[in-house]
């Protein structure tokens, strides 16, 4: 007869301590932040540069201006935005395409400037403004420009081709760069900026004049000192040191006054669409922007 011993477990729950609970649930809590923050931001990545609040894109429409815009971002590390609104709630096209900037944070977000392309359905306009450097890029000649590209398409109702048209102008202007006699007038205080750059030649032509000097500064000093002897220079006995007194005393003063013009000055262009100026205003915001003079359809 085979004898059985019973066996008797003891289970017991085992529980976390109250500190280590506090921290699994701590960790969760951050990682649940960190995902919903990265989730934010990639669907407002994802919403792109097309906010068509007037429903007036097809979906292949939306998907091509963002394609393109997105590729200008990246080549100039500025914002291409497209705004169409039906409502603009008493507001002026400009106040309209200035407020959305704003008040979305472009102007803040680290970009080198901007740029709002708008189809104003309440006012029938087009307009755009522009923000930092796209100031220098868009001047008023190539903001009429723009419109010119958007016009017709905008009057016969092709308001998706209207909008690819001018952000494709845009796009050429930004290949072109900066015109070379590029100003900024700012239309409230009369005062003129002019933009200053070096050409690919000008940069050639520095470096060549800098090499040929360097050139010859140190042939000149080899020639110089190649046949000179040592010599030593006793200080004690050739040194001469004397010390006068010196006094300055003021013998005259010129006080020149100037005063800055309410118009650009005549020839630098201040008929209604000149080669390189680019208007400036202050916003409702507070923040200067160029272009905002529109076109209506």
């Amino acid at each position: 007869m085979v004898e059985r011993q019973a066996v008797t477990y003891d289970i017991r729950e085992k529980r976390l301590p109250g500190s280590a609970f506090l921290l699994l649930r701590a960790v969760f809590a951050v990682c649940a932040a960190a995902l919903f923050i990265c989730g934010s931001a990639l669907c407002a990545k994802a919403s792109g540069c097309v906010f068509d609040k007037a429903g007036l894109f097809t979906q292949e429409e939306t998907a091509q201006l963002n394609q393109l815009a997105q590729e200008l971002e990246e080549t100039y590390n500025m914002n291409f935005l497209m705004l169409t609104t039906a409502d603009a709630q008493g507001q002026s096209s400009r106040d309209v395409a200035e407020r959305f900037y704003e008040d979305g944070g472009y102007d803040t977000d680290g970009k080198r400037g901007g740029i709002v392309l708008l189809i104003d359905m309440d006012n029938r306009e087009l307009n755009l403004v522009t923000n930092k450097e796209m100031i220098l890029y868009i001047t008023d000649a190539r903001e009429e420009d723009i419109y010119d590209a958007g016009y017709e398409y905008a009057a016969d109702g092709d308001y998706g081709e209207a909008m690819l048209a001018m952000l494709e102008r845009t796009a050429a202007f930004m290949k072109k760069g900066i015109p070379d006699n590029q100003y900024t007038y700012d239309t409230e205080t009369g005062q003129i900026i002019r933009h200053r750059s070096l050409s690919a030649g000008d940069w050639l032509l520095a470096l060549g004049v800098s090499l040929c000097c360097a050139a010859l500064a140190c042939a000149f000093l080899y020639r110089k000192y190649r046949r000179v002897e040592k010599y030593e220079y006793s200080v004690g006995s050739d040194a001469d040191i004397r010390i006068t007194g010196k006094e300055d005393r003021l013998v005259n003063q010129f006080v020149t006054h100037r005063r800055i013009p309410k118009n650009p000055p005549p020839g630098s262009g201040a008929g209604g669409s000149s080669g390189g100026r680019s208007s400036t205003h202050t916003s409702s915001g507070g923040g200067t922007f160029g272009g905002g003079h529109g076109r209506s359809f």
